[in-house]
């Protein structure tokens, strides 16, 4: 019923040659052969009940009285208030306007949200949320802000949740910076999967380990950016699939190193072997409840046992308490020492208090693909740096 609504109301603003309501009844009398008076009795209405109608004079219109003018004329409902409404004035054409685009915000956004973000500043400021997003987005008018496939399965339920609003916007906001980096490099699955095979020594690199593989990563058309986790989402990693290349984006839902290099394996696993599924789809989260995918612990065990094979990770428990036994064995397997202590405290959530001490953090290994979006004008002021810092030689 919305949808018909919406667009209904789309129409009024299009230009239209239709005959008015006043010119319809006209005609509608000589057809007839009768006279006004018996057009009147036929409505069962008086004059000046019909009159102001035909004439767009009337200050509040009974719906009633319009539709049933509307039969008489032989029209249906949509077409009654299409005529009714082309002939309104421009002022009440533009309220009608600007209480369809509230009820689309209202509708797709949450706001409280938006501002915790500091996307928006007064969530009760309409006129400028709209050109906040519009400008942010460079949509030709709120309205396309819904026309991607990405909103569109996101809005896929009757009933939408905060989460599932703020998730829609995070979705879109990743979509659009990597339409806006546009990755020039062909994807090259083979490639992808050499460069795989070399990837875990740039775990020990705290500073500048994550970047140099994203780098080589963007040159074998694999685009990779990390974002801060946004509230009311569970999002560890996602990848979308825009002009054929996967593009990954990694965030710090827990706040780890580890956990940053464990969530581009497990989305470099999806680019590798589920891209078609993915490409059907438009994208793919991780951390959130699938739509599609049903391959969440396979990627999961190939990320671990691609950093920890299992007689290693079986070899190294009995001394997991001695720090010095597994900097050793971590240096010896040319991995970071804190994915072992990772992939143990995910098998024992007990001991993350006692061993989140030698994780490094974060923050100096991503800086150079840290998108930081919501305090920035334009989707394009976001990338400009990172695609500059990607694809400098």
């Amino acid at each position: 019923m919305n949808s018909d609504l919406d667009k209904l109301l789309a129409n009024i603003f299009e230009k239209e040659d239709s005959l008015s309501l006043r010119e319809l009844f006209e005609q509608r009398i000589i057809q007839l052969n009768i006279t006004k008076s018996q057009a009147y009795d036929a409505l069962g209405m008086d004059k000046k009940s019909v009159e102001p109608i035909l004439d767009n004079e009337a200050k509040q219109v009974d719906t009633i009285k319009l539709l049933k003018i509307g039969e008489f004329l032989n029209l249906d409902v949509e077409k009654t208030i299409q005529l009714y409404l082309n002939q309104n004035t421009a002022e009440k054409t533009r309220e009608l306007n600007r209480t369809r685009k509230a009820k689309f915000i209202f509708e797709n956004f949450d706001l409280p949200s938006l501002k915790k973000l500091g996307f928006i500043n007064d969530i009760k400021n309409l006129p400028g949320i709209e050109q906040r997003i519009v400008s942010f987005f460079g949509l030709k008018d709120i309205f396309e802000y819904k026309d991607e496939i990405l909103t569109r399965v996101a809005f896929s339920k009757t009933k939408v949740s905060s989460s599932d609003k703020i998730r829609a916007f995070w979705i879109r906001t990743a979509y659009a910076q990597f339409e806006a980096i546009n990755n020039p490099n062909e994807f090259d699955r083979d490639r992808l999967k050499q460069l795989i095979s070399r990837i875990k020594p740039y775990s020990r690199n705290e500073k500048e380990g994550f970047f140099t593989v994203c780098k080589a990563l963007y040159h074998a058309g694999v685009s990779v950016i990390f974002q801060r986790h946004i509230p009311k989402t569970q999002v560890r990693g996602a990848t979308f699939v825009i002009q054929n290349k996967p593009c990954i984006i990694i965030t710090d839902l827990n706040k780890r190193y580890g956990t940053i290099w464990f969530a581009l394996l497990h989305e470099l696993f999806h680019a590798l072997y589920h891209l078609e599924d993915i490409k059907s789809r438009s994208f793919h989260l991780t951390g959130e409840a699938d739509l599609w995918l049903d391959n969440e612990e396979e990627a999961d065990d190939f990320a671990r046992r691609y950093f920890l094979p299992d007689e290693r990770y079986k070899f190294i428990v009995p001394s997991i308490s001695n720090h010095f036994v597994v900097q050793k064995y971590a240096k010896q397997w040319d991995i970071h020492p804190c994915l072992i202590y990772n992939f143990y405290c995910y098998e024992n959530p007990a001991y993350w208090p006692g061993y989140s001490k030698y994780d490094p953090g974060l923050d100096e290994s991503v800086q150079k693909i840290n998108a930081i979006p919501f305090d920035k004008e334009t989707v394009h002021d976001i990338v400009l740096e990172i695609k500059n810092n990607l694809e400098l030689v």
